[in-house]
C-alpha cells in the first residue's frame, strides 16, 4: 500500500522545511511547490490526500489553488498556513472548501496534529 502524499505549497524556503521537518514523523510521502503554479501543475496530474496551503503565493495565489481544488471536487483535504492570522481570512477560507487553519509561527505538533487527522479524515473517505 502506498503512502499518502502531503503537498506543502509555500514559497518560503525555511518555513517549506520546517513544515517537511514537522512532519518526518507522520506516515507520509512529502513534495513541495514553491508557487501557485507549481501547486496547480502537481494538482493536475496527482492530487495529494493533504495540501499544506500558504495563501500569499507568487503567480497564483493561495485562494486560487484552494478554489481550484473545490470546483474540481479533488479529494484533497486542504489546511491553510499563512502569517496573516485573521478570523475573517480564516473564515473565509473555510468557506472556500479549506478543512483547518494554522496561525504562522506553528508548531510543529500542531502541525503534526493537523495533517494526522485531515489523513485520517482523507483515509476515512470523509466529505466536506
Amino acid at each position: 500500500m502506498s503512502r499518502p502524499v502531503v503537498l506543502i505549497v509555500e514559497d518560503n524556503q525555511l518555513s517549506r522545511t520546517m513544515l517537511r521537518d514537522a512532519l518526518k514523523d507522520v506516515a507520509c510521502t512529502v513534495s513541495e511547490a514553491h508557487d501557485g503554479d507549481e501547486a496547480f501543475a502537481t494538482l493536475q496530474k496527482s492530487p495529494p490526500a493533504v495540501m499544506l496551503l500558504d495563501l500569499v503565493l507568487p503567480k497564483k495565489s493561495g485562494s486560487e489553488v484552494l478554489k481550484y481544488v473545490k470546483e474540481k471536487r479533488l479529494p484533497t483535504r486542504v489546511l491553510i498556513i499563512t502569517a496573516m492570522d485573521t478570523r475573517g481570512m480564516a473564515d473565509q477560507a473555510l468557506d472556500d472548501g479549506a478543512h483547518g487553519f494554522i496561525g504562522k509561527p506553528f508548531h510543529p505538533l500542531e502541525v503534526r496534529s493537523a495533517v494526522e487527522g485531515a489523513l485520517a479524515a482523507a483515509a476515512a473517505g470523509a466529505g466536506r
